[in-house]
């Protein structure tokens, strides 16, 4: 009978450990539901979470390809050589996508800089263009050469002097 009574205590507390152990992880899975639902993130903030979060999840994959690269050379299985082509191939896509973002930004600024270049180089040309240009009509200018004109004052040298005796 002291048997039967303590396997009923120690069956009561192997439920009561599932009950807490049920609470715990309900509990966490409540937590986690709650920081779900407060994530937000604006559209400022959008390139950088997409960087550090993409970088760390690179890094984690490297971490995991180099432990399952020992684990699968030390004891190859089937199943652990499929999941190990499965998570490179995942970890190579990642860092592709990275690249691709990385070398889409490069272009993007590129062009930024070429159109920016074309913008400042039509001025130029759109500056000098007007500056060239007369803005008036015939009479208009002529009237301005006349105003604008200075008498030039020709001194008869003694050479040019006896030429015009002479002749």
């Amino acid at each position: 009978m002291s048997d039967d009574i303590n396997d009923d205590n120690s069956l009561d507390d192997n439920i009561d450990s599932l009950i807490n152990q049920l609470k715990g992880s309900n509990a966490m899975s409540n937590e986690l539901t709650k920081k779900a639902e407060d994530f937000h993130l604006d559209k400022s903030e959008l390139e950088q979470f997409i960087l550090d979060n993409q970088g760390a999840l690179i890094r984690d994959s490297v971490d995991i390809v180099q432990l399952m690269k020992q684990y699968v050379a030390s004891a190859p299985n089937a199943e652990d050589i499929g999941s190990f082509a499965e998570l490179l191939k995942a970890t190579s896509t990642a860092i592709d996508n990275l690249a691709k973002l990385q070398i889409t930004k490069q272009r993007t600024d590129s062009q930024k800089e070429i159109k920016q270049m074309d913008i400042d180089a039509k001025k130029n040309i759109n500056d000098d263009n007007n500056r060239m240009k007369l803005i008036g009509t015939r009479e208009e200018i002529f009237n301005r050469l006349v105003k604008e004109a200075e008498v030039i004052v020709e001194e008869e040298s003694e050479e040019q002097k006896e030429l015009e005796e002479g002749i």
